[in-house]
Protein backbone atom coordinates (compact mmCIF):
# COMPACT_ATOMS: atom_id res chain seq x y z
CA UNK A 1 0.00 0.00 0.00
CA UNK A 2 1.80 3.41 -0.89
CA UNK A 3 2.52 5.60 1.86
CA UNK A 4 0.86 8.47 3.50
CA UNK A 5 1.99 10.71 6.01
CA UNK A 6 -1.09 10.56 8.52
CA UNK A 7 -1.70 9.03 11.90
CA UNK A 8 -1.63 5.45 11.86
CA UNK A 9 -5.32 5.02 13.23
CA UNK A 10 -5.96 7.04 9.85
CA UNK A 11 -3.99 5.01 7.69
CA UNK A 12 -6.46 2.11 6.95
CA UNK A 13 -8.93 4.61 5.76
CA UNK A 14 -6.29 6.12 2.84
CA UNK A 15 -7.52 3.78 0.12
CA UNK A 16 -8.77 3.94 -3.48
CA UNK A 17 -12.05 2.44 -2.87
CA UNK A 18 -12.57 4.42 0.29
CA UNK A 19 -11.68 7.52 -2.01
CA UNK A 20 -13.80 6.33 -5.09
CA UNK A 21 -11.43 5.58 -7.18
CA UNK A 22 -10.60 2.50 -9.13
CA UNK A 23 -6.86 3.21 -8.69
CA UNK A 24 -4.42 5.61 -7.41
CA UNK A 25 -3.25 7.94 -10.87
CA UNK A 26 0.19 7.52 -11.44
CA UNK A 27 1.94 9.29 -13.94
CA UNK A 28 2.08 6.39 -16.85
CA UNK A 29 -1.24 7.63 -17.31
CA UNK A 30 0.07 10.39 -19.19
CA UNK A 31 2.45 8.85 -21.72
CA UNK A 32 -0.41 8.52 -24.03
CA UNK A 33 -0.57 10.45 -27.21
CA UNK A 34 -3.29 13.61 -25.91
CA UNK A 35 -3.61 17.00 -27.36
CA UNK A 36 -1.82 19.97 -25.36
CA UNK A 37 -1.90 23.65 -24.35
CA UNK A 38 0.14 25.36 -26.54
CA UNK A 39 1.34 27.36 -23.68
CA UNK A 40 1.32 24.99 -20.25
CA UNK A 41 1.63 22.10 -22.10
CA UNK A 42 -0.98 20.67 -20.44
CA UNK A 43 -2.51 17.25 -21.68
CA UNK A 44 -6.09 18.35 -21.83
CA UNK A 45 -9.30 15.82 -22.39
CA UNK A 46 -11.10 15.39 -25.54
CA UNK A 47 -13.86 17.69 -24.19
CA UNK A 48 -11.76 20.85 -23.83
CA UNK A 49 -10.34 20.30 -26.78
CA UNK A 50 -13.56 20.55 -28.25
CA UNK A 51 -14.31 23.83 -26.86
CA UNK A 52 -11.28 25.09 -27.58
CA UNK A 53 -9.82 25.93 -23.77
CA UNK A 54 -6.56 25.19 -25.38
CA UNK A 55 -6.53 28.95 -26.28
CA UNK A 56 -7.35 29.82 -23.29
CA UNK A 57 -4.65 29.55 -21.15
CA UNK A 58 -2.10 32.52 -20.07
CA UNK A 59 1.07 32.31 -18.12
CA UNK A 60 0.77 34.12 -14.56
CA UNK A 61 2.71 37.88 -14.68
CA UNK A 62 6.52 37.47 -13.88
CA UNK A 63 6.55 33.87 -14.98
CA UNK A 64 8.75 33.23 -18.17
CA UNK A 65 7.84 29.81 -19.07
CA UNK A 66 4.96 27.50 -17.52
CA UNK A 67 5.56 23.60 -17.43
CA UNK A 68 2.68 21.50 -16.23
CA UNK A 69 2.06 17.90 -16.65
CA UNK A 70 -1.77 17.89 -17.22
CA UNK A 71 -4.79 19.41 -16.59
CA UNK A 72 -6.32 19.74 -13.04
CA UNK A 73 -9.61 17.97 -14.06
CA UNK A 74 -7.40 14.82 -15.49
CA UNK A 75 -5.21 12.56 -13.53
CA UNK A 76 -2.44 15.29 -12.81
CA UNK A 77 -4.95 17.10 -10.71
CA UNK A 78 -6.25 14.30 -8.98
CA UNK A 79 -2.98 13.39 -8.01
CA UNK A 80 -2.17 17.00 -6.62
CA UNK A 81 -5.33 16.75 -4.82
CA UNK A 82 -4.17 13.69 -2.83
CA UNK A 83 -0.92 14.79 -2.51
CA UNK A 84 -1.93 17.53 -0.67
CA UNK A 85 -5.33 16.61 0.70
CA UNK A 86 -4.22 12.97 1.92
CA UNK A 87 -0.59 13.57 2.39
CA UNK A 88 -0.09 11.01 -0.18
CA UNK A 89 4.37 11.10 0.16
CA UNK A 90 4.94 8.00 -2.11
CA UNK A 91 2.86 10.28 -4.63
CA UNK A 92 4.70 13.48 -4.03
CA UNK A 93 7.89 11.60 -5.58
CA UNK A 94 6.76 9.64 -8.36
CA UNK A 95 5.07 13.02 -9.65
CA UNK A 96 7.33 15.20 -8.65
CA UNK A 97 9.90 12.76 -10.33
CA UNK A 98 7.88 12.80 -13.53
CA UNK A 99 7.82 16.52 -13.32
CA UNK A 100 11.47 16.55 -13.01
CA UNK A 101 11.91 13.87 -16.15
CA UNK A 102 10.14 16.64 -18.03
CA UNK A 103 12.02 19.71 -17.33
CA UNK A 104 15.15 17.33 -18.92
CA UNK A 105 13.18 15.93 -21.99
CA UNK A 106 10.79 18.61 -22.71
CA UNK A 107 10.14 17.14 -26.81
CA UNK A 108 9.93 13.80 -26.32
CA UNK A 109 6.80 12.43 -27.43
CA UNK A 110 3.98 14.07 -28.40
CA UNK A 111 2.26 12.63 -24.85
CA UNK A 112 4.72 14.50 -22.72
CA UNK A 113 4.15 17.81 -21.67
CA UNK A 114 5.80 21.13 -23.79
CA UNK A 115 6.85 24.13 -22.52
CA UNK A 116 5.35 26.91 -23.69
CA UNK A 117 6.69 30.88 -23.26
CA UNK A 118 3.62 32.62 -25.20
CA UNK A 119 0.58 31.36 -26.56
CA UNK A 120 1.45 29.33 -30.15
CA UNK A 121 4.74 29.25 -29.41
CA UNK A 122 6.49 26.04 -30.17
CA UNK A 123 8.83 26.11 -27.25
CA UNK A 124 10.89 23.00 -26.10
CA UNK A 125 13.74 24.28 -25.43
CA UNK A 126 12.77 27.36 -23.19
CA UNK A 127 14.83 26.03 -20.01
CA UNK A 128 18.18 27.86 -19.46
CA UNK A 129 21.43 26.53 -17.92
CA UNK A 130 21.79 27.27 -14.44
CA UNK A 131 18.41 27.15 -12.75
CA UNK A 132 17.76 26.39 -9.21
CA UNK A 133 14.50 24.68 -7.97
CA UNK A 134 12.81 26.51 -5.02
CA UNK A 135 9.40 25.66 -3.71
CA UNK A 136 6.36 27.73 -3.07
CA UNK A 137 5.72 28.04 0.27
CA UNK A 138 2.44 27.54 2.09
CA UNK A 139 0.38 28.16 4.73
CA UNK A 140 2.21 27.05 7.89
CA UNK A 141 -0.47 26.17 10.00
CA UNK A 142 -2.29 24.11 6.70
CA UNK A 143 0.98 21.96 6.59
CA UNK A 144 1.33 21.78 9.96
CA UNK A 145 -2.07 19.70 10.27
CA UNK A 146 -1.10 17.76 6.68
CA UNK A 147 1.83 16.49 8.21
CA UNK A 148 3.25 17.10 4.55
CA UNK A 149 5.17 20.07 3.04
CA UNK A 150 4.09 19.42 -0.30
CA UNK A 151 5.75 21.81 -2.69
CA UNK A 152 9.24 20.73 -0.76
CA UNK A 153 8.50 17.26 -1.25
CA UNK A 154 7.89 17.68 -4.92
CA UNK A 155 11.01 20.15 -4.85
CA UNK A 156 13.00 17.29 -3.96
CA UNK A 157 12.02 14.61 -6.37
CA UNK A 158 11.84 17.06 -8.97
CA UNK A 159 15.81 17.73 -8.24
CA UNK A 160 16.20 14.11 -7.68
CA UNK A 161 15.55 13.34 -11.45
CA UNK A 162 16.77 16.40 -13.23
CA UNK A 163 19.80 16.55 -10.97
CA UNK A 164 19.46 20.38 -10.50
CA UNK A 165 19.52 21.66 -7.02
CA UNK A 166 17.06 23.43 -4.76
CA UNK A 167 16.50 26.15 -2.25
CA UNK A 168 14.36 27.47 0.13
CA UNK A 169 14.26 30.99 -0.47
CA UNK A 170 10.50 32.14 0.31
CA UNK A 171 8.89 32.70 3.36
CA UNK A 172 5.32 33.13 3.42
CA UNK A 173 3.25 35.96 4.99
CA UNK A 174 -0.04 35.40 6.04
CA UNK A 175 -2.66 37.79 6.69
CA UNK A 176 -3.73 35.93 10.09
CA UNK A 177 -0.60 35.97 11.65
CA UNK A 178 0.75 39.91 11.20
CA UNK A 179 0.76 40.71 14.65
CA UNK A 180 1.87 44.44 14.09
CA UNK A 181 1.03 47.67 11.69
CA UNK A 182 4.63 47.56 10.69
CA UNK A 183 4.33 43.96 9.51
CA UNK A 184 1.17 44.59 8.13
CA UNK A 185 2.77 47.62 6.05
CA UNK A 186 5.48 45.25 4.79
CA UNK A 187 3.15 42.63 3.43
CA UNK A 188 0.99 45.20 1.29
CA UNK A 189 4.19 46.43 -0.22
CA UNK A 190 6.33 43.34 -0.40
CA UNK A 191 2.91 41.03 -1.07
CA UNK A 192 2.56 37.42 0.24
CA UNK A 193 5.72 35.92 -0.34
CA UNK A 194 9.59 37.64 0.78
CA UNK A 195 12.67 36.06 1.13
CA UNK A 196 14.61 34.00 3.98
CA UNK A 197 17.30 36.27 5.72
CA UNK A 198 20.74 34.75 4.61
CA UNK A 199 23.73 35.68 2.88
CA UNK A 200 23.83 33.22 -0.20
CA UNK A 201 23.47 34.93 -3.33
CA UNK A 202 20.13 34.95 -4.91
CA UNK A 203 20.23 32.55 -8.37
CA UNK A 204 19.51 34.42 -11.78
CA UNK A 205 17.51 31.52 -12.76
CA UNK A 206 14.84 30.05 -10.89
CA UNK A 207 12.40 27.62 -11.30
CA UNK A 208 9.16 27.54 -8.80
CA UNK A 209 7.41 23.95 -7.98
CA UNK A 210 4.26 23.74 -6.96
CA UNK A 211 1.43 21.07 -7.58
CA UNK A 212 -0.86 23.48 -9.43
CA UNK A 213 -1.37 26.33 -11.02
CA UNK A 214 -5.23 27.85 -10.86
CA UNK A 215 -5.16 32.14 -11.42
CA UNK A 216 -1.90 31.97 -11.42
CA UNK A 217 -1.63 34.86 -8.54
CA UNK A 218 0.39 32.81 -6.00
CA UNK A 219 2.90 32.30 -8.81
CA UNK A 220 2.70 35.73 -9.75
CA UNK A 221 3.23 37.28 -5.68
CA UNK A 222 6.23 34.47 -5.95
CA UNK A 223 7.98 35.68 -9.20
CA UNK A 224 7.65 39.28 -7.80
CA UNK A 225 9.89 38.48 -4.48
CA UNK A 226 12.45 36.94 -6.56
CA UNK A 227 12.60 39.54 -9.26
CA UNK A 228 12.93 42.12 -6.67
CA UNK A 229 15.61 39.85 -5.33
CA UNK A 230 18.07 39.89 -8.36
CA UNK A 231 16.43 37.24 -10.39
CA UNK A 232 16.41 37.83 -14.24
CA UNK A 233 14.56 34.35 -15.32
CA UNK A 234 11.78 32.77 -13.30
CA UNK A 235 9.70 29.64 -14.42
CA UNK A 236 7.05 27.79 -12.41
CA UNK A 237 6.81 23.82 -12.50
CA UNK A 238 3.43 22.05 -11.53
CA UNK A 239 1.52 18.89 -11.78
CA UNK A 240 -1.68 20.57 -12.91
CA UNK A 241 -2.92 23.54 -14.69
CA UNK A 242 -6.32 24.86 -14.58
CA UNK A 243 -8.28 26.30 -17.27
CA UNK A 244 -10.87 28.26 -17.44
Amino acid sequence: MPRFSLPEVLRPWIDPDVLGLTALPLPTVLEAPSGRCSVCGASLLGHELASGVVNACHRPPGIDALISLGDYSGPAGQAARLIKGTCWTDGAWWWGSALGQQLLNPAHGTGRARIGAASGEDATSMIPPGVVLVPVPGDRLRTLLRGIDHATALTRAVSAACGWPWRSLLVRQDRTRQASRRARKRREIQGRFSMQSNRDPIPERVLLVDDICTTGATAADCARAVRLAGAEWVSLGVLARAHR
